[in-house]
């Protein structure tokens, strides 16, 4: 009986020292988890602001090329009254007319690369707000999480950091995805009001 005794507690010690070894274990990769979390916590927000300001930057820059576009506007329409043009052909034959068009067909294809600057920047703002709050969250749960689920989340947080950090420090425009507005169809939209 005292041999059963002495192996059955030489059992439960060692049971529990495996069990304290197992919890120190998880516990240690919940904390080194919950560490990285924190790191992808800490580029998300700094990305997240860089972001912000790229946004503010090119929508102050989309406002001044718009008061830039209607600048020139009120110059063509006022030469046309004064001159009395009643179509492109005559109009583009006066210097500052054709001059102000071609300033108008870069301000419309800029303003475009601004729009379309203006959502990356929002999209990529949202998407790391939306991971922000689902790390936040995990790291009040990690230590119910798995494995898997913690670095599939640090996963997804590194591809979207990828994707948007080459947008994040500067306002990047290729110069050959520019289109410019025909002159004619510039033209037509002063004479119309479109612009």
């Amino acid at each position: 009986m005292k041999r059963f005794f002495t192996r059955n507690l030489a059992y439960n010690l060692a049971l529990a020292c495996l069990l304290v070894i197992s919890v120190a274990v998880t516990r240690a990769s919940a904390d080194s988890k919950s560490e990285e979390l924190q790191r992808k916590i800490a580029d998300i927000a700094l990305l997240r602001q860089q972001l912000v300001d790229r946004k503010t930057h090119a929508e102050a820059m989309h406002v001044k090329l718009l008061e830039q576009q209607a600048d020139l506007v009120a110059e063509i329409r006022l030469l046309q009254k004064s001159f009395g043009f009643k179509s492109y052909q005559q109009a583009k034959q006066h210097d500052r007319v054709h001059y102000n068009i071609e300033l108008i067909q870069t301000i419309l294809a800029y303003n475009l690369m601004f729009t379309d600057k203006i959502k990356i920047y929002q999209t990529g703002h949202d998407k790391l707000n939306y991971l922000h709050q689902l790390a936040e969250d995990d790291i009040k749960m990690i230590r119910t999480l798995n494995d898997f689920e913690i670095d599939a989340l640090t996963t997804q947080i590194s591809l979207v950091i990828n994707r948007y950090i080459g947008q994040a420090h500067v306002i990047q425009i290729d110069q050959k995805s520019i289109k410019r507005t025909p002159a004619k169809m510039v033209w037509e939209g002063i004479v119309n009001g479109t612009y």
